[in-house]
């Protein structure tokens, strides 16, 4: 074993040689990393001598905050340079005229054609977020009409990868009220409301993980080209009218596993196809536990849960599903949208829990050739609404029936650990594998590839799992 200081050096070590492998200067000051110089505590990160939009790199030093202004463009991360936000940064959206927050050229982007790394620590996470307290959601209010709830308002751009961007590592961070409307002259979505991330490089690595993310117009992470590892986040108050938590579109591989979704619009994670870039998409999700979904979805018969459609492929495993509007849903073809790659798409172990007929009745979702497996938990369509309740810690299941499922869409103060004895603990399929396609690594990879659980669903009775 390594005496204690031997050890540091050797982490010091190791985090230096992975960033000269990537061509960064850097160094390491109070176990924080580093790249380049410190942004002084205060800057308008998209403002500078009165510029109207700005390139950035360094450092957002860990307990200080900064500033995205909606009277100006875009922050860009200039390809080759890299930001890094250190713990406990705060980045807070702000304006000039509140009623123009997040309207077109009014909802700044941070733009990542460099490199972006967010460091986030449990006991210390980042926040971006609005800075008008008057613009924010209440949660006292909840449930809330999502038309009038500003959670789905749209503030901000987000994060934005271009095509040849480096790699974006987001850790232990909130990130709130995004989805602002993208100016008519953007390269992606002119005049639609921004997805909240967006990754478009199929040769970077993305993470996102131990993250909480809140409040989005459409989809909130859209994985368009890139190899990811999406552990152990918290979705809540995605899409207005349309939406996915997780979308992952063509050359994107990866794993999506211990995530707790709760009233997303659409589906909570979603694969097709589509866009054209190789790899062929493919999304293993597993270990997730998704409550309420696809409830607001505009289109009738879509979204609900986890999706495979257009040629996509991949795996589903161990994922406890509560009231959502359609199970795990694998299209056939036969309609407008092609169908899955349903020669390499694997799936069972699915916890189905509903409380009403309505929602049994689409355990298997009509219009799609998801069939019964035995290691399910449920009946298939034949389902007893209330049957196999996955006895939450504090969960209110069943839930009242006067419940408007639009508005079941936040996590509040319930706890989503299962009761020792629960009929999900020892469910789950631990025969299979993470694809792990991104390195493990404190501040350039995932800083752990949490493998498939014996519980189903995100909270293991182990302790291990989402830890939010």
């Amino acid at each position: 074993m390594l005496k204690k200081s031997a050890a540091f050096s050797a982490v010091i070590f190791g985090l230096l040689l992975a960033a000269c492998k990537k061509g960064q200067q850097v160094n390491i000051s109070s176990q924080q990393f580093v790249s380049g110089s410190y942004i002084q505590n205060g800057d308008t990160l998209n403002s500078k001598n009165g510029s109207n939009g700005r390139s950035i790199e360094g450092t957002l030093q860990a307990g200080q905050t900064y500033y995205l202004s909606c009277d100006y463009a875009n922050a860009t991360i200039n390809s080759g340079d890299t930001l890094v936000v250190q713990s406990g940064v705060q980045v807070l959206i702000v304006g000039s005229n509140s009623s123009l927050i997040g309207t077109e050229g009014y909802a700044p982007a941070l733009v990542v054609n460099g490199t972006f790394l967010c460091l986030g620590t449990q006991t210390s996470p980042v926040v971006f977020t609005i800075a008008d307290a008057s613009l924010k959601s209440n949660p006292a209010l909840d449930p809330q009409d999502p038309n009038t709830d500003p959670a789905f308002k749209g503030y901000w751009g987000g994060i934005q990868g271009g095509a040849g961007s480096g790699d974006i590592i987001i850790k232990w961070t909130h990130l709130e009220y995004l989805g602002g409307i993208a100016p008519a002259t953007a390269a992606s979505r002119p005049g639609e409301a921004y997805y909240g991330i967006f990754v478009n490089n199929p040769a970077c690595n993305f993470v996102l993980e131990d993250s909480w993310l809140y409040g989005s117009n459409n989809d909130m992470v859209r994985p368009e080209g890139c190899k990811y590892e999406i552990f152990r986040n918290t979705f809540e108050k995605v899409g207005l009218t349309a939406g996915e938590c997780v979308n992952v579109k063509s050359g994107s591989v990866g794993d999506i596993g211990y995530n707790l979704v709760v009233g997303g619009t659409g589906n909570a994670f979603k694969t097709a196809n589509a866009g054209g870039l190789s790899p062929q998409s493919n999304m293993n999700t597993y270990n997730n536990t998704v409550l309420t979904t696809g409830y607001r979805q505009a289109k009738a018969g879509e979204g609900g849960s986890i999706c495979f459609e257009q040629d996509g492929r991949g795996m589903a495993y161990n994922n406890l599903l509560v009231d959502c509007a359609y199970g795990l849903s694998v299209l056939g073809g036969g309609g407008a949208t092609p169908a899955a790659d349903t020669a390499n798409t694997r799936y069972g172990y699915t916890y189905n829990y509903g409380d009403d007929t309505a929602i049994t009745d689409q355990f298997l979702p009509a219009g799609f050739i998801t069939q019964q497996q035995p290691s399910d938990i449920n009946a298939g369509n034949s389902t007893i609404p209330g049957a196999n309740n996955p006895s939450f810690v504090n969960y209110p299941l069943p839930l009242p029936a006067t419940t408007n499922w639009n508005e079941a869409d936040y996590a509040g103060s319930y706890n989503f650990h299962l009761n020792a004895g629960s009929p999900a603990i020892g469910k789950g399929n631990t025969g299979f594998s993470p694809y792990a396609v991104v390195p493990v690594d404190p501040v350039f990879g995932a800083t752990r590839i949490t493998p498939p659980g014996k519980d189903i669903g995100a909270y293991q009775s182990d302790g291990s799992g989402n830890q939010h």
